[in-house]
């Protein structure tokens, strides 16, 4: 028996505040209000860099796959004319910052929770998760819980360790490395584009540390949104809004520029080169085999 979540209202898991909506599914969509938009067939499921809720689209499954995997029921589903085709959503009791270059832990295990929630239902594979049936609408059906047994102002909202425990003891939580099965998900991509500019920004800082902060800047958000405009549509079908890129790339040059400062490089340097020669002017002529030579 997976540990169950702790109760919650909507209106604590939901956090758009004027969120993208339609009353069609292939509809225009506006930003509203939340107010206004909660009132729309058709919403956005979270803002562009926060998420809370991780939603499923199962096209044509069992209403009870989740149980027959062992993993938490989800916090709501909603269906529109059959239950075999719904929206299976997880609510979580603390939203992830897609774009906190300090904290991506919680971003590259949400990406495998997704995905392992995803797995686990049967989901549609090419859903990007932007959005979402509305829970609150009369054109859809929502069952709260299992069976019903909540409501929108008592749901079972989950920790990120919960669904991600539960997802590893069934077996259904992805690795870091298993990129196929991140491909549909925006926070594998956002994983994807961070890893890949971080790495550059690690080495290429050094040629901008005479230079002002705004032109670092600049040139990661260049940078950034290259990659995104490239690899990332190129691999994953779909770039990321240039809104998430933003935040991204400004999240990460602030990271690098105050960390990766000359001193710290120097630091990092004479450390490595006592890990590998040792401590002292000995050690190190010794492994170079330099002992021996007379000038």
């Amino acid at each position: 028996m997976q540990e169950q979540g702790a109760l919650f209202s909507l209106d604590e898991v939901y956090r758009p505040l004027r969120p993208l909506c339609s009353n069609e599914k292939d509809g225009s969509y506006r930003r509203r209000s939340r107010q206004d938009a909660l009132e729309y067939a058709y919403i956005e499921t979270n803002p562009l860099c926060i998420q809370s809720l991780v939603v499923a689209d199962v096209d044509d499954g069992d209403w009870w796959d989740y149980d027959r995997a062992g993993i938490p029921a989800p916090s709501w589903r909603t269906y529109t004319l059959l239950d075999s085709s719904y929206h299976a959503v997880w609510a979580l009791r603390d939203p992830v910052c897609l774009t906190d270059a300090s904290r991506r832990a919680p971003v590259n295990l949400l990406a495998r929770v997704e995905a392992g929630l995803r797995r686990a239902v049967h989901a549609d594979s090419s859903y990007g998760g932007r959005i979402t049936k509305n829970p609150l609408n009369t054109h859809h059906t929502t069952t709260w819980g299992i069976n019903d047994e909540n409501s929108a102002d008592s749901l079972d909202a989950y920790t990120l360790r919960e669904l991600a425990s539960a997802l590893d003891y069934a077996h259904l939580l992805p690795k870091l490395h298993e990129r196929r099965a991140l491909i549909a998900s925006e926070v594998g991509r956002n994983v994807s584009l961070f890893d890949t500019t971080r790495n550059w920004a690690y080495r290429a800082v050094q040629r901008y540390w005479d230079g002002p902060y705004s032109e670092w800047e600049e040139t990661v958000f260049a940078y950034t949104m290259n990659k995104n405009l490239s690899v990332i549509a190129d691999e994953w079908g779909v770039p990321l809004p240039t809104t998430e890129v933003k935040h991204l790339a400004r999240s990460i040059s602030k990271w690098v520029w105050r960390r990766f400062t000359p001193e710290r490089f120097s630091a990092i340097q004479r450390h490595r080169i006592q890990q590998r020669w040792g401590t002292s002017t000995q050690d190190i002529l010794a492994a170079l085999d330099l002992t021996e030579v007379t000038y």
